[in-house]
């Protein structure tokens, strides 16, 4: 089977922590089937200030991620979402010009531009459409506009299949009035060979090593998590926590760099730059505790990369994390509640030794890892394409 996968969030040389789910999905998929990837990039004449759309062109037409090759036409799309109900029309043409053969199916990510589009190219060549829907697209988006739910609801609609990663994200596909039997739920994976314990640390023994993995963004929950840990340093100072990831905007660690000094915090938190993807896995490997502090995930991949690790982890309920946290494998708390995630991070630390690092390693390879789950969708292709 011939299938082409397209999402505008695929990781390049120039973005290597862009959609590396979506890629990594991929790796796994590619030996069950002929996969052509077509990752179209957002791209708009050049335009002083705008740095962020600007830097999108820095990607190469055409690169090979681990074997896979990708390709990254552009598309029209203008800042501040001007053109955006017609983002599709610009994307499917770029598809249309990338694609070198009509594929069996087409997977795409993101209801839309792209899931819009692919279903208006699945239509034409006259083959199903399957797509992965991730939070946002189906959750911000119909609010935004009466015009973009029409348009997310228009490509859901046209689809032989969605996949879900979270019974949020099914809650909210059923209230787009997406039909039960349509919907398929598949979890986010982890590549488990890559994302080991070091079974030769000892927790704790130089302190506790909390981490945060993800965008220095206020939606994040970073400022929260910051107030947390000046609260938990009231009660005890045998922690260290240390922050990776960059903004999203210039400029954007800078105040939570202000926050940590006026909260005194220097001697205890570490902020480090966005690492690579691949750089990850060592990260979790060297920590104890993974803290997740969101107002807001759909999924939370980073909790099943610390539990392939052995690591426990304390997430709020934020949508995403309710399918995953349970008291084996730590603590959910109230969102946007500094002493609620204090007290979380507290009691994981004090009953430490109640955690099995193994058998949180085992949930992770049970429900998330990549070969299992890849299986299951390619069971969705084989089932939609017999229809």
């Amino acid at each position: 089977m011939k299938v082409l996968v397209t999402s505008r969030l695929y990781p390049s040389s120039a973005y290597p922590g862009r959609g590396t789910f979506v890629h990594n999905q991929a790796r796994f998929l590619s030996p069950h089937c002929v996969l052509e990837v077509i990752a179209p990039i957002p791209w708009c004449p050049p335009i002083p200030g705008l740095g962020k759309w600007n830097s999108f062109g820095w990607t190469d037409h055409r690169e090979t991620l681990d074997g896979i090759d990708v390709r990254y036409p552009r598309y029209l799309s203008l800042p501040r979402r001007l053109l955006f109900s017609r983002a599709w029309r610009f994307y499917l043409t770029a598809l249309r010009r990338a694609m070198t053969a009509p594929p069996d199916l087409i997977h795409a990510h993101l209801a839309y531009p792209d899931g819009l589009a692919a279903a208006h190219l699945g239509r034409q060549l006259g083959c199903p459409v399957v797509i992965s829907v991730h939070g946002h697209d189906v959750r911000e988006l119909p609010d935004a506009k009466p015009r973009w739910r029409q348009l997310v609801a228009a490509a859901l609609e046209a689809s032989a299949a969605v996949i879900a990663s979270s019974a949020d994200v099914r809650t909210r596909l059923l209230d787009l009035g997406i039909p039960e039997s349509k919907i398929h739920f598949v979890p986010q994976g982890v590549d488990c060979q890559l994302f080991r314990p070091n079974r030769s640390r000892t927790p704790g023994a130089d302190g506790w090593q909390l981490l945060y993995v993800g965008r220095f963004d206020s939606r994040k929950g970073l400022e929260v998590l910051l107030e947390a840990i000046a609260l938990l340093r009231q009660r005890r100072d045998d922690f260290r926590l240390k922050l990776i990831g960059g903004s999203p905007v210039s400029g954007g660690t800078d105040a939570f760099r202000a926050q940590a000094a006026r909260l005194e915090l220097i001697d205890c938190v570490e902020f480090a730059d966005e690492q690579p993807w691949t750089a990850i896995p060592v990260q979790l490997a060297a920590a104890d505790l993974l803290v997740l502090p969101s107002f807001y995930d759909s999924f939370g991949i980073v909790l099943i990369e610390a539990m392939a690790c052995g690591l426990p982890v304390v997430a709020t309920r934020c949508g995403g994390p309710e399918d995953i946290v349970t008291d084996e494998v730590g603590r959910l708390v109230e969102v946007g509640n500094a002493e609620s995630l204090a007290a979380g991070i507290g009691a994981v630390l004090d009953r430490y030794e109640c955690y099995d690092r193994e058998k949180i390693r085992r949930c992770a390879e049970e429900r998330y890892d990549y070969h299992r789950l890849a299986a299951r969708i390619v069971e969705i292709y084989e089932k939609v394409s017999k229809r």
